[in-house]
């Protein structure tokens, strides 16, 4: 018996969905069945819901500003509130249900907001820090370029087992005001916030950089946590 985890889709311009093999191929090989969600599915995302066991939001453009109270500024990215849509309704939906929810990149982003916090539109017109680093890395997307530093007495630390790990990075937007009910778990160098935690559920965790990439590309720290996730889902599937 595995679980089956829901992942939310990249959205092209056309609106239509797609979905990195990394995300399914990470899925899998932690032990899930991945089950992608598109676009257009706000009204039935509870029966949708009940047909999976863990919900996983993957990354992608940035989030639209209106969302956390504010107009877009001239970095602000490419924007698609069909999606925005969509994600608020499941992590809704999920978070009634107490459904583990694992969050990447643009993931954070939406739980944060979704959760009442908000948002830099891009860190380098907006974070004003003498020390930032570079978060949007040419390398090749399973290659880590910074470290990040993990809260002790966190999720995301008891699943690491580590103090700081290394990390990829692909992102101009991060999270400015922590939602009230999130923890942060960990932080880049600069500040940054890259991890943030929720410690009234049994799993619900959400990371800046993009672990299914490092996995594939071998990376034991990042298996780690979609195992973490996939485990938290069957147990889920067990007791629902």
């Amino acid at each position: 018996m595995k679980p089956v985890i829901g992942i939310t889709a990249f959205v092209e311009d056309d609106l239509s969905s797609r979905l990195n093999e990394a995300y399914s191929k990470s899925v899998i090989e932690a032990g899930g069945i991945p089950l992608i969600i598109p676009l257009g599915v706000e009204e039935d995302v509870v029966q949708i819901l009940s047909l999976t066991d863990g919900l996983l939001l993957s990354g992608g453009y940035d989030v639209h500003p209106f969302l956390f109270g504010a107009e877009p500024t001239p970095k602000l990215g490419k924007v698609h509130p069909e999606r925005d849509s969509v994600e608020l309704a499941l992590i809704e939906a999920a978070y009634i249900r107490k459904m583990p929810i694992f969050g990447i990149c643009r993931g954070i982003q939406m739980l944060n907001v979704a959760l009442g916090g908000t948002l830099y539109q891009d860190m380098e017109s907006e974070y004003h820090s003498s020390k930032l680093i570079k978060h949007l890395q040419q390398a090749a997307r399973g290659v880590a370029t910074h470290y990040v530093s993990l809260t002790p007495d966190t999720l995301l630390r008891t699943i690491i087992e580590e103090e700081k790990i290394a990390v990829n990075s692909f992102h101009h937007q991060a999270v400015n005001v922590v939602a009230e009910k999130l923890k942060v778990a960990a932080k880049s160098s600069d500040g940054i916030v890259e991890a943030v935690v929720h410690e009234d559920l049994p799993f619900c965790l959400a990371v800046q950089w993009h672990p299914e990439e490092q996995a594939m590309a071998g990376d034991e720290v990042s298996k780690k946590l979609f195992t973490a996730f996939v485990k938290a889902s069957l147990m889920f599937k067990v007791e629902a």
